[in-house]
C-alpha cells in the first residue's frame, strides 16, 4: 500500500495515521459536523466522529490532562491558586513563600488522589470569586466611577471542560500512569505544556490522544517532543487524523 510524506513523517514521530473526510461550512476553519451539520471548529468536528463510534473527552490541546494533574497534585486547591498554571506551579515560578510547592511534594499528593479530590479541586477552580470593583475616570470633574470587573474561571481559558471528563480519564489512565506522566512533565513544565494532541478521548478502557490535522496544516516541533518524550516511553497512543475536504454535491 503506498503511503504519502505525511503519513511517513507522521509515523516516524510516534503517531498512527489515519485521514477523515469532513466538509467545509462557508468561512475559513469553519467545518460541520459529520452527525448533527452544524458549524464549529474542527477539533470538535472530528471530536463528534469519535463520540459517534461510543467515544468520550475533550477537543483542547493539554486542557484536559493538565488539568487533572493539577487537581490530583493537591490535596486541596486553596482559593489563592485556582487560576495559578500548573506549569507554574511545578517549575516554582512563583514570587510568594506561600506559593512555593517542591516538585516531590506535588507528585506525592498526585500519586495519593481521589476521584473526590479531583472533583472538588476542579469545583474550585470553576468557581468565580464576586466581581471586582475597578474605577473609572471621567472627562469631567467628577468623583470616579467604578464598574463591576467578571472574576476569570478556569473555564474562561477551557472552555467546555466538565469535572465527569476528569473523573473518567483518571479512572481510564490510572493513577499510576498519570504519576508517570506528570513526572516528566515536572522534569520542563515550560517546555512540556504545549504541543500535546488535539484530543484526549476513550472508549472501554481504551486511551487515545489524537492531533487533527486540516488541511495545510503540519506537524509542530512541540508535538514531536512531546510525543518523543511521552508517547514512546510510555506506550501511550498517539495518532494523527489528517482531515482530507468532502467535495461538494
Amino acid at each position: 500500500m503506498t503511503t504519502t510524506p505525511r503519513q511517513r513523517n507522521a509515523e516516524k514521530a510516534g503517531f498512527k495515521y489515519s485521514t477523515l473526510p469532513l466538509r467545509r461550512g462557508k468561512r475559513p476553519k469553519q467545518w460541520l459536523c459529520p452527525t448533527k451539520g452544524t458549524i464549529m471548529t474542527v477539533e470538535r468536528a472530528v471530536l463528534s466522529q469519535y463520540e459517534a463510534d461510543g467515544w468520550r473527552g475533550y477537543h483542547r490541546e493539554g486542557g484536559l490532562i493538565l488539568n487533572l494533574i493539577k487537581c490530583m497534585s493537591f490535596p486541596e486547591i486553596s482559593p489563592r491558586h485556582r487560576m495559578t498554571y500548573i506549569e507554574a506551579l511545578y517549575a516554582q515560578n512563583v514570587a510568594f513563600k506561600e506559593d512555593y510547592f517542591t516538585k516531590a511534594t506535588l507528585l506525592a499528593n498526585l500519586k495519593r488522589a481521589t476521584p473526590d479530590q479531583v472533583k472538588r479541586n476542579f469545583e474550585m477552580m470553576m468557581s468565580a470569586p464576586p466581581p471586582l470593583r475597578k474605577s473609572v475616570s471621567s472627562l469631567f470633574k467628577r468623583p470616579k466611577a467604578s464598574v463591576p470587573v467578571k472574576a476569570p474561571s478556569i473555564l474562561d481559558w477551557f472552555p467546555g471542560l466538565e469535572t465527569w471528563m476528569l473523573v473518567e480519564l483518571m479512572e481510564v489512565a490510572g493513577v499510576d500512569l498519570l504519576h508517570r506522566i506528570a513526572t516528566i512533565f515536572s522534569t520542563d513544565p515550560y517546555e512540556f505544556r504545549r504541543g500535546w494532541p488535539d484530543l484526549t478521548i476513550w472508549k472501554d478502557g481504551q486511551l487515545r490522544f489524537v492531533e487533527v490535522k486540516a488541511p495545510g496544516d503540519s506537524l509542530g516541533k512541540s508535538q514531536r517532543t512531546i510525543a518523543q518524550h511521552f508517547a514512546i516511553p510510555l506506550a501511550l497512543e498517539f495518532s494523527i487524523v489528517d482531515v482530507r475536504v468532502c467535495p461538494k454535491f
